[in-house]
C-alpha cells in the first residue's frame, strides 16, 4: 500500500484535504473538466499537508520538522538572492516596471508556494490606477494547456466574503479559445454562489461583485490574463498530465517521513537516557526531592538506592539523520549543508564545488521556468493597460538579472580558489589557465599579465601550448 493510500484509509483525507473548487462544480458551471485527475489532486492534496506541516504520519509520537517548507523556502531564496527586473522602453514601460517592482516584494513567496505545491498561478488586475498581483495555489484549477504546457485557461476562487449572516463566493472562468478562422477570443465568466449550500445567486446581489459582468469576450489577446509556474521537472506522479508536481514529490515523501521519525528516536534517547536515581520511600520525603531524578518504591532494604547513568547513543542516531538529509538535498537538488548539518561528512574541495555545482543547475532551471512566468506576468499587465486604460501606448523590452547564484558566494569562491592553486602548484594546470578561470581573462591578457609567457606564441600571436 502507498503513503496515499494508507492516508486515505487512516485518515479519509481530512486532515489532508485543502479547500478547492469540486470538478463536479466547475464541469457543470462552465463545461469543462479539471486538468488534474483524481491521482494528481490526491497527490496535490499530500504535498499541501507536507508544507502546511501536517503530514499523515503526524502524532503525538512524531513531531514533524518543517522540512518540505525549508526546502521550498531554500530553493526559492537561493534562485532570487540576485534577481532584478526592470521594464524599460516607453512611458507604458516605466508604467509596469512600477507594478513589476510593488509584485517583485512578494516573489520568494510565490516562488516557494509554486515549488511545494507544483504550481502556482499569477493574477494581475487593476486596483486604484495600479496593478497588483495575486498569488493562487489551491483556489486556482488549470482547465487547459496548449501545445509547450502553457496554461491558457482556469478556474479561479475567491475568498469568502460575508454580507448580512450568509457567506458567498464567487468563480472566475479564464479560457483561450481559438476561432476556425484562426483568430482569438478571451472568454472570462462569473459566477456567484451561497457558501454551505451551494446555490447560484445574481452577482449583483453581493455587493462586492454588483459591478462585473457575467461574460466577457475579449478580442486581440495572444495569452491569458494570469501566469502559471510549474517546477522545472517531469511529472512523474502522472507523465501525461501538463500540471506540474511539487520539488519534493515521490519517493522524496518517504524520506521526510524518515527524518521526522529519526528525529522523533534523537528526541527519545536523550528523554529516555536521563540520570535517574532509584531510592526508597523512606529515606527522603518525595516532596522535598527533584522528580526529574528519584523514582521512588519500597525495598527490603530502607536505605536502598541504585544510581542509573546509561549511555546515550546520540552519535548514531544524529549521523543516521544527518544522512537521510543529505539523501533529501539529492534528491530535490541543494546542495550538501544546505539543510544538513555542513560539519557532518568531511568533504575535499572537489566535493564541495560537485554539490554547489548540482544546486547552480537546480537553480538555474528554477530561474528559466520563474522568468517564463514574469514574461507572462508582464504580458497580462501590458493587456490590463489597455483594457482599463492605465497608461499610454508603447512598447517595452525587459531585463532580467539573476546572478550565479550558489556558485558566487565568497566561501565557495574561496574554496575553488583554494583548489585550483593547489591544481597549480601541482603543474596540473599552468598560469595561463588559472588566471583566465579564476580572473576572468582572455588568454591574451592572461599572457600579457605573465611576461615569462609571451615569448610562447608563435608569429602569428596563436599559442603554441595545445
Amino acid at each position: 500500500m502507498g503513503l496515499i493510500d494508507w492516508a486515505r484509509n487512516l485518515f479519509g483525507f481530512g486532515k489532508l484535504n485543502k479547500e478547492t473548487t469540486p470538478a463536479g462544480t466547475i464541469e457543470k458551471e462552465f463545461g469543462v473538466r479539471p486538468a488534474a485527475s483524481r491521482k494528481m489532486e490526491d497527490n496535490i492534496n499530500l504535498w499541501w499537508a507536507l508544507y502546511t506541516n501536517h503530514p499523515p504520519w503526524e502524532s503525538c509520537d512524531v513531531r514533524p520538522l518543517g522540512l518540505p517548507g525549508a526546502i521550498g523556502r531554500e530553493l526559492a531564496r537561493h534562485a532570487l538572492t540576485e534577481f532584478s527586473v526592470a521594464v524599460s522602453g516607453s512611458a507604458r514601460a516605466e508604467y509596469i516596471n512600477r507594478q513589476m517592482q510593488l509584485a517583485a516584494a512578494k516573489f520568494g513567496i510565490d516562488l516557494e508556494l509554486g515549488l511545494c505545491l507544483g504550481g502556482v498561478c499569477l493574477k494581475p488586475y487593476p486596483d486604484n490606477g495600479r496593478v497588483l498581483v495575486d498569488a493562487f495555489t489551491t483556489k486556482f484549477t488549470p482547465t487547459r494547456f496548449d501545445g509547450t504546457g502553457k496554461a491558457i485557461g482556469g478556474v479561479f476562487e475567491s475568498d469568502p466574503v460575508r454580507q448580512g449572516k450568509d457567506w458567498f463566493v464567487k468563480l472566475e472562468y479564464h479560457d483561450l479559445q481559438t476561432r476556425e478562422d484562426g483568430s482569438t477570443v478571451y472568454v472570462v465568466e462569473n459566477k456567484a454562489f451561497r457558501s454551505g449550500t451551494g446555490a447560484q445567486v445574481p452577482l449583483d446581489s453581493v455587493k462586492a461583485w454588483a459591478g462585473l459582468s457575467e461574460r466577457e469576450e475579449l478580442e486581440r489577446l495572444d495569452g491569458p490574463l494570469f501566469a502559471y509556474f510549474k517546477p522545472p521537472s517531469a511529472n512523474s506522479v502522472e507523465p501525461s498530465s501538463a500540471l506540474g508536481v511539487s520539488v519534493y514529490s515521490g519517493p522524496t515523501v518517504d524520506l521526510i517521513w524518515q527524518a521526522d521519525e529519526q528525529w522523533q528516536q534523537l528526541r527519545r534517547e536523550y528523554k529516555t537516557g536521563k540520570r535517574r536515581m532509584i531510592i526508597d520511600k523512606g529515606v527522603m520525603d518525595a516532596s522535598q526531592a527533584d522528580d526529574e531524578i528519584y523514582e521512588y518504591g519500597v525495598f527490603s532494604s530502607k536505605d536502598f538506592f541504585q544510581f542509573i547513568n546509561p549511555e546515550i547513543r546520540d552519535d548514531p542516531l544524529y549521523n543516521g539523520f544527518q544522512r537521510i538529509l543529505q539523501r533529501i538535498e539529492f534528491n530535490v537538488g541543494l546542495a550538501f549543508g544546505t539543510i544538513s548539518d555542513p560539519q557532518s561528512v568531511e568533504k575535499t574541495a572537489t566535493e564541495i564545488l560537485a554539490a554547489k555545482q548540482r544546486q547552480f543547475v537546480t537553480e538555474k532551471a528554477i530561474q528559466a521556468a520563474f522568468q517564463s512566468t514574469l514574461d507572462d506576468l508582464i504580458y497580462a499587465m501590458d493587456a490590463w493597460c489597455d483594457l482599463a486604460r492605465l497608461a499610454p501606448a508603447g512598447t517595452y523590452s525587459v531585463d532580467y538579472n539573476w546572478g550565479d547564484g550558489v556558485l558566487d558566494d565568497p566561501e565557495t569562491k574561496r574554496q575553488d580558489m583554494a583548489m585550483g592553486l593547489s591544481l597549480l602548484n601541482a603543474s596540473i594546470i599552468g598560469p595561463v589557465e588559472y588566471r583566465m578561470r579564476y580572473f576572468g581573462e582572455d588568454e591574451k591578457t592572461a599572457r600579457k599579465m605573465l611576461p615569462d609567457m609571451e615569448d610562447m606564441t608563435d608569429d602569428d600571436g596563436e599559442s603554441e601550448i595545445e
